[in-house]
């Protein structure tokens, strides 16, 4: 295959790649989400469980999905706190359903406590 087809592939792809990462799906005002857990409840640990029944299957246990964003990838470190907890509580398109009705407010935030345990 020439690289004047192979290139707008890989372009489109790095695209969707960011993209799925839900950095341009989420409103700007997810920027400015914060967490509202105490001490006790911001523990990464905590979000495990719930990050193991709703995600891992997509994600992987690890982050590290083949077929789903890789939570792991240097674009999750661009991705607010606020942004991350936008794309679990409501989706992205039809590729990641919405948590919100499954999850409480509290187990979000965790997954993301422990999300972004799974980039270090």
């Amino acid at each position: 295959m020439s690289t004047r087809f192979l290139l707008p592939i890989l372009l489109a792809f790095g695209v969707y790649a960011h993209d799925a990462h839900g950095k341009k799906t989420s409103p700007p005002s997810a920027k400015l989400l914060k967490s509202p857990l105490t001490t006790a409840q911001a523990r990464p640990e905590l979000g495990k469980a719930k990050y193991e029944q709703t995600c891992a299957a997509c994600h992987g246990t690890d982050g590290k999905a083949k077929s789903a964003t890789d939570l792991t990838d240097h674009k999750m470190h661009s991705m607010k706190d606020g942004e991350i907890y936008w794309v679990i509580t409501n989706g992205v398109g039809k590729t990641m359903p919405a948590f919100k009705a499954q999850l409480t407010e509290t187990e979000r935030w965790q997954i993301v406590l422990y999300v972004r345990q799974l980039a270090k």
